[in-house]
Parts: structure tokens; C-alpha cells; sequence
């Protein structure tokens, strides 16, 4: 079985985030799950036959048709035993992901979808996997074509869908969160003030904040609190205290444990691999 992968490096962003992309050759009936992933992922099928399972539902799937996979959901796929499926794959989460996803007349009960006028999507997933090198700039251009790619599938969808005013306000609610984050990192924010701040309960913002971005409020708030930290360390005139107290932490010692189980280093020996 031949398979290649490439995935992102940490650069985030929240309207849309890639996460990986692949091409695998599968062997006879090799198969996958059931198993729950917190993004979107799409593939799309080269050669060969298979089948998906995404809840009760089983889809028998050959060359030019593609499924989705969508956040939290068990899914199950198995490549023929006598013609066995070569696909390409893509991996993405975000804010907007949901309402791509959505206009693209894609969901849990409708992941399917067949495109055989060309070569775009494959070309599209393999310009994205060309992109080695662990940099912002290469970050940028799989997402420019990842963008592309998603373009792409809304513009063969039927033109009937429609994004509903419950998905907007979710939406809405998700980029407040995270524009309130990104912002405030450096006080004494919690999910509770965050969920006061934008007017819906705790749980609510919980579930919504995780569907979007594939982790909690709490998280994306220690996230960018250690993004922020690693840039100010760079910064030698501040110490480590100080780089503590402007991303929120009051405690240099927690700043310190927080900051290795996230970036897995020690603020001083990150500071000094990094100038």
C-alpha cells in the first residue's frame, strides 16, 4: 500500500484552517475505522471501488466520486478486495468550515458528491501537498489552494442551498469568541466571561466554539496565550516574569508549566534556540 501525507505546521487560521492532505494506494479490502475526527475531511476517489459507512447509511463508491467526513461523526470506509480504491485526501476545520461545507450541499446525511469533468480536485490536493517546507509562506499558499479547492465545490453544488440564520448566528457567535480572545489574552479571561461578553450560556458557546475549531474555548485561550509568549520571548529586554504577566499569568511557575506542555520546551531554553 503506497501513501503519502503532508501536514500543517502550527500557523493557525480562524476562518479556515488545513490540517493535511494525501494520496494513498490501498491494498485489497484495507480499511479504516470506525473512528471520530474532530475537522472535515474530504476524499476523493482517483481508480478503484469501495465502500463508506457514515451512520446507518453504506455507500457503494468508485473513480470520480468523492465522500465527507464531517467533525464527530463515526465513519467507517474499506477498499474493494477485488479493485482496490486510490484516492487523494484533504483534511480542514474552522469557522467557516461548517458554512463551506453547507453551501457546497454537503453534510452528515449528504456527504457524497461526483466530479469527473477534470482533473481540478486532484490537482488541487496534490498543489497542496507540494508545499513542504515547514514555513508561514508555504502555510499560505496550501491554504490559498485549499480555498480554491473548496471554491471549486460550491460552485458545482446545486444552487438551492442556502445558509440558514441559526448557522449565521453560530458563526457569528464563534469569530466574537474569538476576536474577544485574541484581544483580552493577556487578562483574567474566562469561558464564562467570554460566554457573558456575547450573550449565550456557557454550554452553549462550549459546543459551538468546539464544532467550529475542534477545541474548547479554554484551549484556543491557552493557544493564543503561548503563541503570544513564544513571540515576546524573542524580546531579550523582557524577563521571564514580565513575558508571564502580559500573557495573563500572574504566577511565573504556572506560565512556565503551561508553557512546556504546549510548546514542550521551558520558556529559558525556548528563549534561547530562538533570537
Amino acid at each position: 500500500m503506497e501513501v503519502w501525507c503532508v501536514e500543517s505546521d502550527n500557523f493557525t487560521n480562524t476562518d479556515l484552517n488545513f490540517y493535511d492532505c494525501g494520496e494513498e494506494v490501498c491494498s485489497s479490502g484495507y480499511f479504516f475505522g470506525p473512528v471520530a475526527r474532530n475537522h472535515f475531511i474530504i476524499h476523493f476517489i482517483l481508480s478503484g471501488k469501495g465502500t463508506f459507512r457514515c451512520g446507518k447509511k453504506l455507500y457503494a463508491l468508485e473513480a470520480g466520486d468523492a465522500f465527507v467526513i464531517c467533525p464527530d461523526h463515526i465513519a467507517y470506509y474499506e477498499a474493494d478486495i477485488d479493485d482496490p480504491w486510490h484516492y487523494l485526501w484533504v483534511g480542514f476545520n474552522g469557522v467557516k468550515a461548517p458554512k463551506i461545507i453547507h453551501s457546497a450541499g454537503l453534510s452528515y446525511d449528504n456527504p457524497i458528491f461526483h466530479y469527473d469533468t477534470d482533473n481540478f480536485f486532484k490537482d488541487s490536493i496534490q498543489k497542496m501537498a507540494s508545499f513542504t517546507k515547514l514555513s508561514l509562506e508555504t502555510d499560505l499558499s496550501r491554504l490559498s489552494y485549499l480555498y480554491l479547492f473548496l471554491s471549486k465545490l460550491i460552485e458545482i453544488a446545486p444552487k438551492s442551498n442556502t445558509i440558514s440564520i441559526y448557522e449565521s448566528n453560530i458563526e457569528r457567535y464563534v469569530i466574537s469568541a474569538v476576536d474577544y480572545i485574541e484581544v483580552n489574552f493577556y487578562g483574567n479571561i474566562s469561558v464564562n466571561s467570554l460566554a457573558d461578553y456575547i450573550g449565550i450560556s456557557r454550554k452553549y458557546l462550549c459546543t459551538i466554539f468546539k464544532n467550529a475549531l475542534g477545541q474548547t474555548p479554554i484551549e484556543y485561550i491557552i493557544k493564543t496565550r503561548m503563541e503570544n509568549a513564544c513571540h515576546f520571548l524573542t524580546n531579550h529586554d523582557l524577563s521571564i516574569a514580565e513575558v508571564a504577566t502580559s500573557v495573563g499569568y500572574s504566577d511565573q511557575f504556572v506560565f512556565s508549566k503551561q508553557f512546556k506542555k504546549i510548546i514542550g520546551q521551558c520558556p529559558s531554553y525556548y528563549r534561547s534556540n530562538h533570537h
